[in-house]
């Protein structure tokens, strides 16, 4: 049996987990430990117009990564597996970025490609799942991978930069419901974008992320998250939530525990980005999935170490 802690840094938030590996004759078995941590540290605010991280989310990094170490230790993990997403693909301070990894934890980050990326949560969501084409959104902070296929592993993977964060920060998203003017014109390029996707082939539609959790739970009826839960939600209530988010001030978010703080000032992109998914989709409803990238980082971890056995 093998301890292994993994961390996936995305653009708004960074997470952390670890889980017991062992091994048998039909294959890696994983038991979660330390359930799943996260810390919202908007390590890509404005790394779409700078291309930089700031010396500010530098430091919010630090700060969540010195908790995780804590963690890492107490519960002994012998292996430490650290991915790194879209902000870091695109910033020109990488080294910086890499510095504080290696000097907190002691380890190299990997940065994933869009692909990777796209690989790793379809596979984590997907595992099991009966042999049907699915789509697989994985709606992040910087970028959105939009994986397809049948089995446990996609034949198709697109990242679009279409995240959350960028979307907010591109189109100028203030602290009040989204003005008429500024949500056509992200619309219309979220649109654009997704023409790259064939969304429509698919006969399953799974969603994950936080931005889809928050929508999919208040769908629900749901005031609060429940960790490790599916949702089917039917497409009609989801566009309805994602009009609701859209149409609400961050004075007005404070009254819904579902959605944290520093979500607040990105959730309303989320949910124009998970609008227009669900608009060009056929399907009558979908499936949240609380399954994330970085449950396929473990996955494909414990794939790595049974190869070395």
């Amino acid at each position: 049996m093998v301890r292994v802690a993994g961390i996936d840094c995305g653009t708004n938030s960074v997470k952390m987990e670890i889980a017991d590996i062992s091994f048998s004759p039909f294959g890696p078995k994983i038991e979660i430990v330390v359930p799943r941590k996260v810390w919202t540290i908007r390590l890509g605010e404005g790394v779409d117009e700078t291309r930089l991280l700031s010396p500010y989310a530098l430091r919010r990094l630090k700060g969540s990564l010195e908790s995780f170490k804590q963690d890492i230790s107490a519960f002994k993990a012998e292996k430490l597996r650290f991915v790194a997403t879209s902000a870091v693909r695109d910033a020109k301070n990488e080294d910086d970025f890499r510095k504080i990894v290696e000097e907190v934890l002691g380890v190299e980050p990997e940065i994933l490609t869009g692909k990777g990326e796209g690989r790793l949560g379809f596979e984590a969501a997907c595992m099991g799942m009966k042999e049907e084409k699915k789509l697989l959104v994985d709606l992040g902070g910087g970028s959105t991978e939009f994986s397809i296929g049948e089995g446990d592993v996609p034949s198709f993977v697109k990242s679009l930069d279409i995240g959350c964060v960028r979307i907010a920060e591109k189109f100028g998203f203030g602290s009040d419901p989204l003005p008429v003017e500024k949500r056509e014109k992200a619309e219309s390029f979220v649109q654009k974008a997704m023409k790259e996707v064939p969304i429509f082939s698919a006969r399953r539609l799974i969603g994950i992320s936080g931005s889809v959790a928050v929508v999919s739970f208040m769908a629900a009826g749901e005031k609060e998250f429940s960790p490790s839960k599916k949702l089917e939600i039917e497409r009609e209530k989801g566009l309805e939530a994602c009009e609701k988010l859209m149409g609400m001030s961050e004075k007005e978010m404070e009254e819904y525990p579902l959605i944290p703080p520093l979500r607040r000032k990105v959730i309303r992109a989320g949910a124009l980005i998970w609008a227009q998914v669900l608009l060009s989709s056929p399907l009558h409803s979908y499936l949240f999935s609380d399954a994330a990238l970085l449950d396929g980082v473990i996955l494909d971890e414990a794939r790595r170490l049974l190869r070395q056995c």
